[in-house]
């Protein structure tokens, strides 16, 4: 697994050849505004807190992905394939989900959807216990 947690990657990963294979990546707290990740394979991937804003995840893989308290605002996610992702506490406000892949999503009381988007018709699934949240 690539450890790249905290790491600003936009220069690295705007001038890679595509599509980008970034699947169990460790790339927790790390900085991706505004970055063009279509189509990467990012299945497993940890991005717990990452600021994600405003970047280009359409079809993108993200199967199984940890988006714990991850800045996804402006986020366009079309097409993307979101199954069983980790999205408490998230921030998705203003995302674009059109068309994407969902179900098994995890989210809890913090997490910000887009205001038309209702997370339980996307078959995601309330995790708001104690348990989901890690604490003893």
């Amino acid at each position: 697994m690539s450890d790249l947690s905290s790491a600003d990657l936009y220069m690295l990963i705007n001038l890679a050849s595509r599509p980008l294979w970034l699947a169990d990546a460790d790339l927790s707290g790390a900085t991706l505004q505004h970055v063009d990740l279509e189509g990467a394979d990012l299945r497993r991937a940890n991005l717990a807190g990452s600021n994600l804003g405003g970047a280009n995840f359409r079809s993108a893989h993200l199967e199984g992905a940890n988006l714990v308290r991850a800045n996804l605002q402006g986020a366009d996610l079309s097409g993307a394939t979101l199954i069983n992702a980790d999205l408490r506490g998230a921030n998705l406000h203003g995302a674009s989900l059109e068309g994407a892949t969902t179900g098994g999503m995890q989210f809890n009381s913090e997490t910000l959807w887009p205001a038309e988007v209702d997370p339980e018709a996307l078959g995601a699934v309330r995790a708001d216990s104690k348990e989901w949240l890690g604490a003893s």
